[in-house]
This record gives C-alpha cells, structure tokens and sequence, in this order.
C-alpha cells in the first residue's frame, strides 16, 4: 500500500468515531478497523484471528474505555478474511450481531474460496498446479477466521436504514471488490464508511466470485463495480472512511480517476489478446502482472478477467469457446 494517495487525504476523524490500523499477514498490510460511539457502541471490520491483530484490538478498546463485552454490534463490510476473520470471535464475546450484506452470507459462515474448487477456474485458464496452491492458501487463512453462527448475522439489503450509535446510516449494498459489499452512508454527519468499495490510494480489485445463477457462471465483477460509481458521485460525502489506508474526500475527482484508469488498462488488455493471439484470461494475467507469484496471481486473473469483460462489452474482443475459454481480437 506504498501509491500515491490520488484524493486529499483526511487524518482527524470526527468526535465519537475512532481508528484502529490491524496487521494482516497479507501483502496489503493493515486493516482499518473503526470504532462508532455514542448510545450504542460498534465495531466496523475487527480484523483477522490473529494473536498480533486480536491483542491490537482488544487494546484499542480498553483505550477507548470499553471492553469487548461492551460492543453491541459487529459491521462487516465483505467477507474477505482481512475484514471479518475476528467477526464471529467478537459477536461472541459480546453477545451482538454481525450486520453484513445479505449476498456474503456465504462466506461469513466459513465457505469463502470457493473459486479454487469450481470448474470456474479451468474455464478461465488456472492451471492445476496453482489450483493446488491455492487451495493450501485458503486452508491456512481458513484458520485465521471464525465461522460467524447463523443466529448472530443480520443481513441488510441496499438502501436499508440501520441504526448504529444513535445514528441513522443508509446501507449502500454494491457488488464489485465482493457480491455483497456494504458501504454505510450518514447523511446528517456527511460521513461514508466504504469497505473496500471506494480507496483513496488505489483502486480496489474486481475478484473473480462464481455465480451459478448466471451464465458464466461468475460475477462481472468490474462492470458491476463501475455501474456502481455514479451513487457514490452524486452522494459525495464530506468524508470517506475506507478499509485500508487514511481517510479522503473528493469522491466525484476519485470515481473519476477510478474510470480512467480502467479504461487506460483495457486498451492495455487489448494490445495483449492482439499480441498472444488467443489468450486465456491467466494468460493474460501473467503478461500483464509478471512478476506475481501464488494467491497474488489469483488477484491478477480477477483484474485480466474484469478488463476482457469491458472489451467484449465494446465489442473489441469476442470469446473462443472451448475449455478454457479464449479471446481474440474482433
């Protein structure tokens, strides 16, 4: 998390609302983790279940005068084990629920990683070495994550109100960065808690999800993530508090930012498939990110995955269909 910060970053964070920077094993580095006070208290993605991350919030708490017992309730934005590993561990010790999207209950009760096992992930090209590795990769981080019991998740859908310290949020329900993500707007304080969905240094990534429900049988993750954007534009909210790095405002110059970005990249992604000839979406991932290795190649696949979908949607590539399934120039 070394980029630049691409809008105006904020360090002082309103009264009653507080920061906590949780480590992660990942190559992402810390997680934001935001504590909400007033007549109730909330805990907004507490982190992973690990020993370094677990004590820093505990110790976050006691600073803020409150114990974990004293929590009344969980938000998790996505199910991305650097958000909610400790989720279901802190609902637990402070009898509360977990308020998340309806679309992550899946993965909130322990069955994330499903790409690695779905035929999904030959259709997009990974070869089976890596299939390998990855499903080592979730194994591992499976034990740094708690299973969150059914009777303590409470879904919300888009455009939910939700009272959490005694304020009224607006849940902004967007798929893209995850299926289900969870953004939580507060019109009277002009304040936006975004996951994932919206980063002031770096755009967030498009993972590759499976959908049996449609006829790839995966999410169009960064259409869906694009469409999403004009809300946000037209919200603008003073302040934006994100799941990695400082706060920012300036959303409309960020979404900005975030469409020509995607473009430029897209024409990058088309001089590949013209270049390879008939490419499959890892390989070209691997020209296009060489110097990944093991689960980060995985991430990779999702942003070469996202950009074909963009170029078939303009009409500049067409798919060859077989298994996997290749691209070529139109």
């Amino acid at each position: 998390m070394t980029a630049p910060v691409i809008v105006p970053a904020i360090e002082e964070l309103p009264a009653g609302t507080l920061r906590a920077q949780l480590p992660t094993p990942f190559p992402v580095g810390t997680v934001n983790c935001y504590l909400l006070l007033g007549s109730t208290t909330t805990v907004v993605d507490p982190g992973m279940m690990w020993s370094d991350s677990t004590s820093q919030l505990q110790a976050f708490l006691t600073v803020a005068g409150i114990g974990t017992a004293d929590v009344d309730a969980v938000v998790v934005t996505h199910g991305h084990p650097d958000h909610f590993g400790a989720a279901g561990w802190l609902a637990e010790l402070a009898d509360a629920p977990v308020v998340c999207g309806r679309a992550e209950l899946t993965k909130l009760r322990g069955e994330f990683g499903r790409t690695q096992r779905s035929e999904l992930s030959e259709r997009v090209g990974i070869p089976g070495s890596l299939r390998a590795d990855l499903a080592t990769f979730y194994d591992g981080v499976r034990s740094l994550t708690t299973p969150i019991a059914d009777h303590r998740l409470l879904p919300v859908d888009d455009l939910d109100p939700i009272e959490l310290g005694g304020r009224t949020w607006t849940a902004h329900v967007t798929p893209g960065h995850a299926t289900g993500h969870l953004s939580l707007h507060d019109p009277a304080g002009d304040m936006l808690l975004s996951g994932d969905h919206l980063l002031g240094h770096i755009t967030p990534n498009p993972v590759l999800e499976p959908d049996d429900d449609v006829p790839d049988g995966r999410r169009r993750s960064l259409s869906e993530y694009l469409g999403s954007l004009d809300r946000f534009t037209a919200m603008d909210p003073g302040l934006v508090l994100p799941g990695h790095g400082s706060a920012f405002t300036d959303v409309p110059a960020l979404v900005a930012h975030t469409r020509d970005h995607h473009a430029a990249r897209a024409l990058d992604v088309l001089d590949i498939v013209r270049s390879c000839g008939q490419p499959t979406a890892f390989e070209v991932a691997i020209v296009m990110f060489p110097e990944l290795e093991g689960f980060s190649r995985m991430l990779g696949v999702s942003e070469a995955l996202g950009h074909l979908d963009l170029l078939e949607d303009d009409g500049m590539i067409m798919r060859v269909e077989g298994s996997p399934i290749r691209f070529r120039p139109t």
